[in-house]
């Protein structure tokens, strides 16, 4: 695991994306650098074998990938939720088995870096043969998240190469090197895989959150935007409508119409109206029904001898 080849002939390329969607750009931007990949190395003349890590990279080969030049090794491993060893040794082995068996010279994984909350880029990292640096790479950083006057805040430590340490002379082995080398070395690539995963996932879940943080404005925005239409089309419904009544009463004056409303009482004049109106806003003594006018006039009864004298005001009418 450990040969660096002569001439690389062969590259494997494992593509991690996510097995759902909804979160922004992430899976495309996957897609696409593994695209600029592949035309790099056919440019070189090599057509490379491609494994894929999550449900979102399956079409691919056959939509965004299809005028790429590749082989599709039909390997294809799910993105669990929860990133377990058993899920990284299940990729490690297939990888393994491929170079080892001598059919890629080299492999190489295309992830989503993480960098913060707000911001990851796709990356492009060899996996096999494994390189003496391993995880003390240079570029490599320990983050921890925190919290500061209510607001998350990232914390970033540059990380340092460990020394390595030095070995007694009268150490004895039970094994030979050769074989405990190649028993860790397993152990060791499963290790950089959960480590890559762990960041393609943390990559996903900030893509996510800010995707779903955009909708959620992009909602509220446009909910703002047209309570507002509506609110001016219900407003300028309104001022129609005031407008057409004040253009039919202005209409009814100046055509000097005086039958316009509601007509006076048989016993009403402009004149008692005006006299009654002014007498109940002074002192509220009318009544706020009109009085019935065989109430008003009441009619006193005749003596016996004229009972066929109207005693009534209906009586009065009828005469």
């Amino acid at each position: 695991m450990l040969r660096v080849p002569e001439r690389v002939a062969n590259v494997g390329i494992l593509m991690v994306t996510a097995n759902r969607g909804l979160c922004g750009a992430y899976n495309s931007f996957v897609i696409k650098r593994t695209k600029a990949r592949v035309a790099a190395l056919n440019q070189e003349g090599i057509t490379p074998k491609i494994f894929i890590v999550g449900k979102k990279g399956v079409g691919a080969p056959n939509t965004k990938l299809k005028e790429a030049k590749l082989n599709y090794t039909g390997a294809f491993f799910d993105m669990p939720d929860t990133i377990t060893e058993k899920a990284a040794n299940e990729i490690s082995e297939s990888l393994r088995n491929y170079f080892l068996s001598g059919e890629v010279d080299k492999i190489e994984v295309i992830y989503q870096r993480f960098i913060n909350l707000l911001a990851s880029e796709p990356a492009v990292k060899t996996l096999l043969p494994l390189s003496p640096l391993g995880i003390e790479d240079p570029e490599d950083e320990a983050f921890k998240l925190t919290s500061e006057d209510g607001k998350l805040k990232v914390k970033k430590e540059k990380v340092k190469k460990t020394p390595a340490k030095e070995i007694e002379n009268d150490v004895i082995f039970d094994q030979p090197p050769a074989k405990i080398i190649n028993n860790m070395l397993p152990l060791y690539l499963n290790s950089l895989l959960i480590s890559l995963l762990y960041d393609a996932q943390a990559s996903e879940l900030s893509s996510r959150m800010n995707a779903m943080k955009a909708a959620t404005d992009n909602a509220e925005e446009l909910t703002r935007v047209l309570t507002l239409k509506m609110n001016k089309e219900r407003q300028a419904g309104i001022t129609a409508e005031i407008t057409e009544i004040s253009s039919g009463a202005a209409a009814v004056d100046e055509t000097g119409d005086k039958g316009f409303g509601a007509g006076l009482g048989v016993f009403d004049n402009e004149d008692t109206v005006e006299e009654d109106f002014l007498k109940e806003i002074e002192d509220g003594s009318i009544p706020d029904q009109p009085t019935a006018p065989e109430e008003k006039f009441k009619i006193e009864q005749r003596p016996e001898y004229d009972r066929y004298a109207p005693s009534t005001l209906e009586d009065i009418y009828n005469m």
